[in-house]
């Protein structure tokens, strides 16, 4: 799949086929022949070709203006974990000091957009007639079914209110409406919907990485949790039980490393390769599929950017748990045998250096120290496990790290939550300690066999905070949980401000999602803007 996704990534059909339609602007220029596109009246006849269109539509996903940066900069990094050194346009989302016209809202817009389309050019063309083989043929539509979902699935969590496009472009009717969410939702369930019946278990060779039927599933009752429609997500996530499994305690931070990709635990990830060929935001194949991401996870002295401290309730949050196993993965900070790049321990790793000249070169205590604060960074995808600190590039060009979408610790939390919140609670306890097993924790099934609902939901709430740290979930967490403001607002519950660096503080109705972007809505009027940012 990294092959087959980052190396022959070939631009979508469509994006070919209207490139000359949209931005001609002489007759001249219309009539040039594109040698490397393929003709759109014989789409859809050849398995190599639609697999290149599939590719295509994830190139945009995996790019450096999704997730292979901009998504982090201007969407995860908003969460309570994480306190943001503030650094020009560049943090004003991830520290609520955004409005319209600031930076990291258009781009996402873009290239999902840009992947849906390329995905309904692949549903709507590929034909029996075309690719007569059902399973060939559904294998492929399927991943544009899923890919599909995804896209709105983070748009409709971003956003809120967007444009449901299931078709090719009506050129004489580009001003598009918006849709309502409950739309989008129903939109995105269907489509998983498809996919569950056309993507196979598994795929092997170059494949593997792929969209499977256990991903649509993951992605569709995670979407009812969303959605507050507990029974159909207990029932969907349940359906998973048993077809994937939990890495040892020794190798949790496999899920996060470029070693075993693609395990056991893994639902859906998407798939990074370090490059050296670098076009930043570019799409075209070969280049773009690398984890500059590293930018935003490294440590401020790794970061071209400021960076950020993990705020300290995380860190308690570990330690009241006795949770070493997970906290050794996701922390870096003070704490025995803790160790930063190349396996160097945390006061060498993160200690002031000497320069060339002999001058003192400021490392990440001396940061920590002088912002007042303690010296808590993450190891996520911070790009430690590649080596030293020399080793891995600024701009994070050499990191290829895939990213996990959807866990199978998720998957089970998930499910507990659902159980839980339909009146299962019961039910409920043996998947949440499954997870709490696998981490060497006490079970609450032998601490408390009887626990009520409102006890059930905190262990879950907190559950999720020490098993995803890290991972992009959080803020999502916060916002359907109607938490956020509790946590990010002016008053938080954890006592010193998540945001204090910066001094943004979160606010309700406004700040549960980002604004439309002002370039869209100067091209389109149809679109209105989200609360709070007139």
């Amino acid at each position: 799949m990294k092959k087959m996704i980052k190396i022959k990534s070939l631009l979508g059909i469509i994006t070919c086929s209207l490139l000359l339609v949209l931005f001609a602007c002489s007759d001249n220029i219309l009539d040039q022949q594109n040698n490397n596109a393929t003709s759109t009246a014989n789409f859809g006849t050849s398995v190599e070709q639609v697999e290149s269109a599939i590719n295509g539509a994830f190139h945009p996903i995996t790019g450096t203006f999704f997730w292979g940066r901009i998504i982090h900069t201007g969407a995860m990094l908003r969460s309570d974990e994480f306190n943001v050194f503030p650094f020009g346009s560049n943090t004003a989302m991830s520290t609520f000091l955004g409005n319209p016209g600031d930076r990291w809202a258009t781009e996402p817009w873009q290239e999902l957009y840009k992947s849906i389309a390329r995905c309904n050019n692949v549903i709507i063309n590929v034909t029996e007639e075309g690719i007569p083989d059902q399973t060939t043929r559904e294998n492929l539509v399927g991943q544009a079914y899923f890919l599909r979902a995804f896209d709105y699935w983070y748009l409709v969590n971003l956003y809120g209110n967007v444009p449901l496009i299931t078709e090719l472009p009506d050129l004489d009717n580009l001003l598009v409406e918006q849709a309502t969410p409950e739309s989008i939702w129903a939109q995105i369930i269907s489509d998983l919907e498809m996919a569950e019946t056309m993507l196979p278990e598994s795929w092997t060779g170059e494949d593997l990485g792929r969209p499977t039927s256990g991903a649509a599933t993951a992605l569709k009752g995670k979407s009812y949790l969303y959605m507050e429609q507990f029974g159909p997500a207990a029932t969907t996530l349940g359906s998973l039980v048993g077809k994937y499994s939990l890495l040892p305690a020794a190798n949790f931070g496999e899920n996060f490393s470029t070693t075993n990709e693609n395990n056991s635990e893994s639902v859906f990830e998407l798939q990074f390769l370090g490059q050296q060929t670098f076009v930043w935001g570019s799409d075209i194949p070969g280049t773009g599929s690398m984890g500059n991401y590293h930018i935003d996870y490294a440590t401020p002295t790794k970061s071209p950017d400021k960076g950020h401290l993990i705020n300290p309730w995380l860190k308690d949050l570990f330690e009241a748990n006795g949770d070493t196993v997970r906290r050794n993965e996701t922390l870096l900070y003070d704490y025995p045998g803790a160790t930063g790049y190349g396996g160097a321990s945390f006061n060498i790793d993160l200690a002031d250096t000497l320069d060339e000249d002999g001058n003192v070169v400021a490392g990440d205590l001396t940061v920590a120290a002088d912002a007042g604060l303690e010296a808590i960074y993450g190891k996520k995808y911070s790009g430690m496990d590649l080596g030293a600190r020399g080793d891995v590039d600024f701009l994070g060009t050499n990191v290829g790290n895939n990213w996990r979408i959807i866990r199978y610790a998720d998957v089970l939390l998930m499910l507990a939550e659902a159980l839980n919140e339909d009146n299962m609670t019961s039910q409920a306890i043996q998947y949440i300690d499954m997870v709490r097993d696998r981490a060497n924790l006490t079970l609450i099934a032998d601490t408390n066999p009887g626990i009520n609902q409102a006890d059930m939901r905190q262990a879950i709430i907190e559950e999720r905070a020490m098993e995803l740290a890290g991972e992009g979930h959080r803020f999502f967490d916060l916002v359907r949980w109607d938490l956020a403001d509790d946590y990010l607002g002016a008053t938080s519950l954890h006592g010193a401000h998540p945001k204090s660096l910066s001094g943004g503080v979160f606010q309700s109705n406004k700040h549960e999602l980002i604004w439309i972007p002002n370039s869209e809505r100067d091209s389109n009027p149809n679109l209105d803007q989200n609360p709070g940012y007139n």
